[in-house]
């Protein structure tokens, strides 16, 4: 019948946007956008499943009652064929309605104005034992270790749960450097660079600590050293 086409296309409309509230409390409670993300997108694949099972039950519910009314019955055909055809569908959709959501919220977030030449004296750190105030001159390195970083000041450990380009934002880049994936240290708190035999380098600080250098990051940390030390150390590739 010349109806049968409006109900079938309006009660799927209606099913997918009654869900669509769902989503958006996940994809804020699991982002992708954190630095756990691998296991937030295994737990968006299951829920996209769930998505697609309700999808179907709730499309199909609102279609038997509307045939129904007509005096009529309708009939989804065999449950699980007729599941994965929708589920084809439907796991497109919720991922492109998350990465939809991901893109608004990323142009749309306030950001910290990096440009910005006003950098804080002292950096808040706030843990499982309290909160803490620390001279951004006192911090020697900041290191990561999964979802925390360990800030290194004053011959103590601070942790804070937060990532290393979080922390980037706050730190003064005439002070502090990246000089691998793990690491920031304090320009001031350099002593040296030793070479390695494997063409690896070393930074030497102050405290005798020995940090590594990634290849990634040694053009940047020469020339910062040159602005911070009156004598440049080289680095022969």
């Amino acid at each position: 019948k010349y109806w049968h086409p409006y109900v079938w296309e309006y009660s799927s409309f209606l099913s997918t946007f009654l869900l669509y509230f769902g989503i958006y409390w996940l994809a804020n409670k699991a982002s992708l956008l954190k630095q756990n993300w691998l296991r937030n997108f295994v737990a968006h694949v299951l829920a996209s499943v769930v998505f697609s099972v309700l999808h179907v039950l709730l499309m199909v519910w609102l279609r038997q009652i509307i045939y129904f009314s007509m005096g009529g019955a309708y009939d989804f055909g065999d449950w699980f064929t007729e599941w994965i055809y929708e589920y084809r569908k439907d796991v497109i959709t919720y991922f492109i309605f998350l990465l939809t959501l991901y893109a608004f919220q990323y142009f749309t977030h306030p950001r910290l104005d990096l440009s910005s030449k006003s950098k804080p004296q002292k950096l808040e750190i706030k843990n499982k034992q309290g909160v803490f105030w620390i001279n951004c001159a006192d911090i020697i390195t900041i290191e990561s270790g999964g979802n925390y970083i360990y800030i290194h000041a004053n011959g103590q450990v601070l942790p804070m749960r937060s990532t290393m380009a979080d922390i980037e934002k706050l730190l003064d880049s005439a002070d502090f450097i990246r000089v691998h994936r793990c690491y920031f240290v304090n320009l001031n708190h350099c002593k040296g660079i030793q070479k390695q035999s494997n063409d690896s380098s070393e930074l030497i600080l102050l405290n005798g600590k020995i940090i590594p250098i990634s290849k990634k990051y040694r053009t940047d940390l020469l020339a910062a050293l040159a602005q911070t030390i009156s004598k440049t150390v080289k680095i022969k590739p």
